[in-house]
């Protein structure tokens, strides 16, 4: 009876065994195709690390002491995201926020349209309200805001945008539902009140511009990747803004298959599109910063940093095969776990 109880189990950690292996071999396989298309994208090549932490960024985390004051607190401080005055990138498109995190403004006075809203509101007065006044642009053609994504610290100032211009909050339905159930981040702003839907394909017009919605599901449920139109003097250039990079919705395997769906969805339609503009809200990972120091010291008629042509096309290799491996790698721990209890 003892050997008969024995057997099935252990045929079965035999079985497991090799699904392990094999799902670590694909694991490993995927993050070599993810690296190799990373050369030119190095903020990007974490994506593809088999032994970084995946966290979940709408965990809750323990408060920091309200005690601490002196050195800590000044550490902290100067610790702060360097903030990032308002910059033209193209006739059509400014950028504002931090080296950490950034909005865009687009479209002409005849109307804009706001994306993304920072991480809080102090953040939205300053770089919104404050900013623009001071390059000379009236927050008040801004016609509503565009949240990329329901993280606080994409739609944490769009509260205040839309409140006191009278405009409305848009997010896919899926994370209007999302942002509905997580409540107040201690890092970020309250999530926006209810407001108006995008979906996928959408084309929304505002002054003289228009925008189209494509949602890319996996760095949140309804994440969404707009294609823009961007004036450059007599050029036009075409822009895809990725709208979620990182890997922290948790360890579910099945979500990061879908990220890289995705991502292979982003990459066709920058084939089909002759997408040449590639945009990110993180300016540590696409090398934002090196472009911005690039563009203020452009001559005239010199090529612009932020057009890459379809060679940044290869970024959604990254993005998909990086994700494809994550997937890979926690299926394996999955059976890891099983076989030791």
């Amino acid at each position: 009876m003892i050997r008969r109880g024995i057997a099935p189990f252990v045929a079965a950690c035999l079985a497991a065994a090799p699904l392990q292996a094999q799902d670590m071999a694909e694991a490993e396989a995927q993050a070599r195709i993810g690296l190799a298309a990373a050369a030119d994208f190095p903020g990007y090549a974490s994506l593809c690390d088999l032994q970084a932490r995946i966290r979940d960024v709408n965990a809750p985390r323990a408060p920091r002491p309200a005690t601490a004051t002196g050195a800590a607190q000044q550490q902290r401080q100067g610790n702060a995201p360097q903030p990032i005055p308002p910059t033209q990138l193209f006739d059509n498109l400014w950028v504002l926020g931090t080296e950490s995190v950034t909005a865009f403004l687009y479209g002409t006075p005849a109307g804009y349209i706001l994306i993304d809203g920072l991480n809080t509101d102090a953040e939205a007065q300053k770089f919104v309200f404050d900013g623009l006044t001071a390059v000379g642009i009236d927050p008040r053609a801004i016609t509503a805001v565009l949240v990329t994504h329901g993280h606080g610290d994409h739609y944490g100032g769009a509260d205040l945008v839309a409140e006191r211009l009278g405009i409305d909050v848009l997010m896919t339905q899926e994370d209007w539902d999302l942002v509905a159930s997580l409540g107040t981040h201690p890092r970020f702003g309250p999530p926006p009140q209810p407001g108006g839907t995008v979906t996928d394909g959408q084309v929304l017009r505002f002054g003289e511009s228009t925008l189209r919605i494509f949602v890319t599901p996996g760095h949140t449920p309804g994440t969404i990747s707009p294609i823009l139109d961007l004036r450059d003097g007599d050029s036009v250039h075409r822009a895809l803004l990725w709208g979620g990079t990182g890997f922290n919705f948790g360890r579910f395997p099945g979500i990061f298959r879908q990220y890289a769906a995705s991502a292979r969805r982003a990459g066709a339609l920058a084939d089909a599109e002759g997408v040449d503009v590639l945009l990110s809200a993180h300016p540590r990972r696409d090398g934002t910063l090196d472009k911005l120091a690039a563009l203020a010291s452009r001559a005239p008629g010199a090529p612009h940093p932020f057009v890459a042509g379809d060679s940044g096309h290869a970024l959604f290799t990254v993005l998909e095969h990086c994700a494809l491996a994550q997937a890979a790698r926690i299926t394996a721990a999955v059976q890891s776990d099983k076989q030791n209890p």
